[in-house]
This record gives C-alpha cells, sequence and structure tokens, in this order.
C-alpha cells in the first residue's frame, strides 16, 4: 500500500513538473539563495532571453538591470526596454513550496498585462482630456478653476488695455459648528445658488476650492463692489430658513491696480478676507 501511495506521489510530482514545463504562463524557480534555479519556455519567450542567461543569477549578479525586477515581491512590475514600444508590465504571483520534486523553493508566476496596463493609461490620458475641458464644477454648475481663472486673465487683461475698474471677491462658506472639510456638499450646493441668484448677470462666479469661492465684478470699483457683497452676506442665511443659523459667509474684496497679474489680484482678496477673520 505504501509503495503503491508513493508511486502515485511520484506521478503527481512528474505531472506537475511537466505542467509548469508547458504552461503558458512565465515561471522561474528561486532556491534557497535566492537564485534562479529554473524558468519555463513561456518566460524565455516572454523576456526575450535565453534560460542560460537567467539560470545561477541572482538579483545582483543578472546582468540585465531591467529584469531585476523578476526578484520582487508579488504585484504588478514594469520592465523597461530600449524604447517604449519594448516596455512589458507582468503581474506577479509567487507560493512557497517543500516539494523536493519541484525545482526550487520559490515558484514565481508571470502573466503579460502590458495591454491591460496601456489601456488604463490611455483611459487616464483621456480623463484628464475631458478634465481640461470641463469648465464647470460638477457640484454646484458654477465655472471651476480652469474657466475662473480663465475668465479672469481676460477681464485683467481688458482692465490692463482700458484702464476698466475690476473688483475680485474671495469668498468662503463657514459653519461655526464644524471644520470646513465637513460642510455637507448639499450646504454647499445651496449656498453656491443663492450667491449666484444674488449677483449681476455680468459677474462670474466660481467654486475654488470645497467651501470657497471666487467672484469676478468687472466695471467696479471696490466702494460698489463692497457694497453689494455686504447686502448679500447681510442676507445669509435669513433668507433660507432650511439653512443652519451657525453658516454665515466671510469675503474680502481688492481691486486691481495697474502692474496687478491674476495672481496677485487672487492673492490680494484672499489675504483681504484672511485679514477679516483675524479681526473677527
Amino acid at each position: 500500500m505504501q509503495l503503491k501511495r508513493s508511486k502515485t506521489l511520484s506521478q503527481i510530482s512528474e505531472f506537475a513538473s511537466e505542467s509548469l514545463q508547458h504552461s503558458p504562463c512565465g515561471i522561474l524557480a528561486l532556491d534557497d539563495n535566492r537564485q534562479i534555479s529554473w524558468v519555463n519556455p513561456a518566460l524565455e519567450q516572454l523576456l526575450g532571453l535565453p534560460g542560460t542567461e537567467l539560470i545561477g543569477k541572482s538579483q545582483e549578479t543578472l546582468a540585465h538591470p531591467a529584469y531585476t525586477g523578476l526578484f520582487g515581491d508579488p504585484g504588478v512590475m514594469q520592465l523597461i526596454g530600449d524604447s517604449q514600444r519594448d516596455e512589458r508590465w507582468l503581474q506577479c504571483s509567487q507560493v512557497q513550496t517543500n516539494d523536493t520534486q519541484a525545482p526550487g523553493k520559490t515558484l514565481k508566476f508571470f502573466q503579460d498585462v502590458t495591454e491591460l496596463m496601456q489601456l488604463r493609461q490611455e483611459n487616464e490620458r483621456l480623463r484628464q482630456q475631458v478634465e481640461e475641458l470641463t469648465i464647470t464644477d460638477s457640484l454646484t454648475g458654477l465655472a471651476n478653476r480652469r474657466a475662473l481663472t480663465n475668465s479672469l486673465n481676460a477681464q485683467v487683461t481688458r482692465s490692463r488695455r482700458y484702464q476698466n475698474p475690476l473688483s475680485l471677491v474671495a469668498l468662503e462658506l463657514v459653519d461655526d459648528s464644524r471644520p470646513a472639510a465637513e460642510i455637507e456638499p448639499e450646504t454647499i450646493l445651496t449656498a453656491s445658488r443663492f450667491l449666484r441668484d444674488r449677483l449681476r448677470w455680468v459677474d462670474v462666479i466660481g467654486r475654488w476650492d470645497h467651501n470657497q469661492f471666487f467672484i469676478i465684478l468687472p466695471e467696479t470699483e471696490e466702494a460698489h463692489g463692497l457694497e453689494l457683497l455686504n447686502n448679500i452676506v447681510s442676507e445669509f442665511p435669513a433668507s433660507n430658513p432650511d439653512m443652519a443659523t451657525s453658516l454665515h459667509l466671510q469675503f474680502g474684496l481688492a481691486e486691481w491696480q495697474k502692474g496687478c497679474d491674476s495672481r496677485k489680484l487672487m492673492q490680494l482678496a484672499a489675504d483681504a478676507m484672511q485679514q477679516i477673520e483675524l479681526t473677527e
């Protein structure tokens, strides 16, 4: 009975060895010294290298630096070739074995996932292109950072050319009962609609951050801008009974001056708002 069992185990080991040898998955074996003791033909084809250039090599002695990732942890690894066309991505998994018939103590399995990774990269590139073309904030429908920056640049250029007045408002929605990051999206949306409904058609409002907005006031001097914003702030949130009384708006306003570019104007408005925060 014992002889029959040993013969069966031997047959299983032989079958397993044949399966590894002919597997379409690239496989290598590492011995106790972390040296490559065996590779199957699929891995040779995958790497474009004969097994003789791999067997007996460790991570330190491998003549091809691009392939040192073969000794790394399981996961996705990148093989850098001579050109981008030669770039390969491999998914690695490994098992430890005590089978004396196995070609090594550690078996590492590699699958070519280059097409999948290239597809992911292409999807990311397309996503970035879509973001670049998007000009509205996804939550509020207001101008996003890109659109707001473009509008402000155009208005600053116009003021430089014709010396027209221009004011910029930095505005923040504040909830005294919680940190800014915890203000709920529904509250942000309601506040954005409140602001948009009370601005003039020529004004441009955009959402800059979670609870922060910028408002471009063309043809507006500082005094008129302050009057407009004070009226808006005084109505909030009393005009909306559904909003918490702990909410309020605070703002800073800066008027364009000669020699002031868009970035500096935004900084002046933000500084003005910060100054108000410090005095409250």
